[in-house]
């Protein structure tokens, strides 16, 4: 067969098998039969950094055994520092392998060694050997090899992107399964599991997510989840808040400055861009921008060029942006208060944070987690709430969301004289008999306040039901007179969780 015709059966089994283990293995197989080699092994980049063994083969189609043991690696490190092919005719008199004890050691002969490569940047390394005289590599050997290199590499980068995506989300699955929510994110509620399903999407995609929700329901924690759970992990996260600063030191902040750009600056500084090199930045507030500042985010976000305040160069950086507002954006630009463009290169993908009136039984849920860990940095022995302050915190509306709830729990730990928080603790507005404010009904009409306590009434009958018997679906449901289906469809337009009754 010539080496053409090799070429064109190895890409033909790359196009049919999507397993990388199997595509490698057979990919393999072809080399060794092709070149006439003796072994043949396939290492490349992994999460952390080390070269590992992907396929190891023999000529008579077989695995090796500690196939790590079995190169050079010396000829391996010149590869993937020079990112050109080798080939050693002759081990044991080549002047590049005197000091090795690899050849003696393995009796090598012939050994050739080509880079993968894809957009750029080279992730392994296809090594072959041969300690047979009847099996000399020469040039055209590298050749085909490295042809062979530049067929499979982007297939292999994607498999193994594939693989590595796979893994991730099964990890993090088994995390959502033994915890109560995404990392330091707590929910369990439908709202916030579809949240966390979107994550699992976001972490890895390499493109720039915009975080929307109201004030305090958390979207510098999904920020910062998004970073540890994606492949920039290993890099910097750096949050900064656009509000917080003016608009001319907002931008030195963001993108630096040289010596002698503006009275006291005395050295040169780098800004939050550079810093982030590799990894991501939380941009918060982001609708608090100034349109000149926008410009230069569009142009950072297009091409990943900036300078820093006093440069004449322009400088290069590798970075997620991640930005977050409470503001409606569209409605912003709409108004001509944002750029459109700046718009649509910032939400490539949106998270919509769900305010936490919407999150059902999380309320609790929350409530208990910061209660227990208050608690324990406060010295104190609280331990939970009276069933009293548990529909007090049940119905009321959270305004400030999961940051006033924190807020709440913390001050009534202060306050507790004993082990059990109790209404009197709780440092929550004065409400109606229903636990909304007389405002709220005040500007409501007969239907809607009706419709209110309708739900209100139907959410608690169902929670009663469900805890009379420990989060029995069936009985609850026979109990209240209706269809199981018909109940459980009642459960999720509540956000009740089984869970919570067991």
């Amino acid at each position: 067969m010539s080496n053409y015709q090799a070429l064109f059966e190895i890409s033909k089994l790359l196009a049919a098998e999507t397993d990388i283990d199997k595509l490698l293995a057979l990919a393999m197989d072809k080399v060794i039969e092709q070149t006439k080699a003796q072994h043949g092994i396939i290492m490349v980049y992994g999460e952390d950094g080390e070269l590992s063994v992907e396929t190891a083969r023999t000529l008579d189609k077989q695995d090796i055994e500690q196939a790590e043991l079995q190169v050079s690696k010396t000829v391996m490190q010149s590869v993937l520092q020079s990112g050109q092919h080798i080939v050693i005719k002759n081990a044991l008199s080549s002047s590049r392998l005197r000091n090795s004890t690899t050849v003696s050691r393995l009796n090598l002969l012939s050994v050739a060694c080509a880079p993968l490569r894809a957009e750029n940047e080279i992730f392994g390394v296809i090594y072959i050997d041969n300690r047979a005289f009847s099996g000399v590599f020469d040039e055209e050997t590298g050749k085909l090899l490295n042809e062979f290199s530049g067929l499979i590499s982007v297939a292999v980068k994607n498999a193994l992107e594939r693989r590595r995506l796979g893994n991730r989300q099964r990890e993090l699955q088994k995390e959502l399964a033994e915890r109560q929510g995404y990392g330091s994110l707590i929910g369990r509620s439908a709202a916030m599991l579809q949240l966390f399903r979107l994550m699992l999407k976001a972490a890895d995609a390499n493109v720039a997510v915009l975080l929307t929700g109201e004030t305090g329901t958390g979207k510098e924690l999904v920020a910062r989840a998004l970073h540890r759970q994606g492949s920039r992990r290993h890099h910097e996260f750096v949050a900064l808040n656009c509000s917080a600063l003016p608009e001319n030191l907002l931008e030195s902040e963001l993108f630096g400055y040289e010596k002698g750009a503006f009275t006291g600056a005395d050295r040169r500084k780098p800004g939050w861009v550079e810093t982030a090199e590799r990894g991501t930045l939380f941009l918060d507030e982001i609708s608090e921008t100034s349109p000149a500042l926008q410009v230069k985010l569009l142009r950072f976000l297009q091409s990943g060029e900036y300078a820093p305040v006093g440069s004449v160069t322009t400088r290069r950086a590798n970075v997620r942006i991640i930005a977050a507002t409470n503001s409606d954006l569209a409605a912003l630009v709409e108004q001509g208060k944002f750029r459109q463009d700046l718009f649509y290169r910032l939400n490539v993908i949106e998270l919509k944070l769900p305010p936490l009136r919407e999150r059902g039984g999380d309320i609790l849920l929350l409530a208990n987690y910061f209660l227990e860990r208050c608690a324990k940095q406060l010295h104190k022995t609280v331990t939970g709430f009276a069933q009293e302050a548990i529909d007090l915190l049940m119905d009321y509306p959270f305004p400030g969301n999961v940051r006033e709830l924190e807020n709440i729990v913390q001050r009534a730990i202060v306050l507790c004289e004993g082990q059990t928080i109790h209404v009197d603790d709780l440092s929550i507005p004065l409400t109606g008999p229903t636990g909304r404010s007389s405002t709220e009904f005040a500007e409501m009409n007969f239907n809607a306040a009706k419709q209110k306590l309708l739900e209100k009434f139907e959410r608690e009958f169902f929670c009663a039901r469900l805890q009379e018997t420990q989060g029995n679906i069936s009985e609850a449901a026979r109990r209240c007179g209706m269809h199981r289906k018909n109940f459980i469809q009642k459960m999720q337009q509540y956000g009740i969780e089984k869970k919570d009754f067991m």
